[in-house]
């Protein structure tokens, strides 16, 4: 998906995979009682709706989480007004999460970067544009965290 929508380097192009998706950004600022962003169908299509006011890496990873609702959960795309949180939409959040994660920080172009620059969570963030927890948590989940961690950025034949 990232390869047709032309988002193929870092950081990721929300705006295009967005627009090769047909879905749009919608701003509502602070709706009382809901989400910070949810998926929600307009006309023929749908839109990701913003509620909150948030920072611009968190706004990215919230869009990335709602492009993960719209692919993986297309039943969720309703007007959503908050609501009590089962263990069914709790794995469905956290899928949404994962899947944000790999789509702002893809897997072969992290390890990429850790060849090129090593595993800085806080340099890597700022390449990937997103926050240092994000990166390091993907770090770890790729093994590339405590591998790479130490070692000088031109470690090309680690690994």
């Amino acid at each position: 998906m990232l390869k047709a929508a032309g988002a193929t380097h870092e950081p990721i192009s929300l705006r295009d995979v967005v627009s090769h998706l047909n879905l749009s950004l919608v701003e509502r600022r602070r709706e009382p009682f809901g989400s910070e962003a949810a998926l929600v169908p307009v006309g023929d299509g749908h839109a990701i709706e913003l509620r909150g006011r948030s920072g611009e890496r968190r706004l990215r990873f919230t869009i990335a989480h709602e492009i993960g609702h719209f692919l993986l959960h297309p039943e969720r795309a309703v007007a959503e007004r908050g609501g009590a949180t089962n263990q069914a939409s709790a794995r469905l959040e956290h899928e949404a999460d994962q899947f944000a994660a790999e789509l702002l920080m893809p897997d072969d172009l992290v390890r990429q970067a850790v060849l090129e620059d090593g595993a800085d969570a806080r340099r890597l963030a700022d390449r990937f544009d997103v926050s240092p927890q994000a990166m390091n948590l993907r770090l770890r989940r790729l093994g590339l965290a405590e591998r790479h961690g130490h070692q000088a950025p031109s470690s090309r034949g680690a690994g």
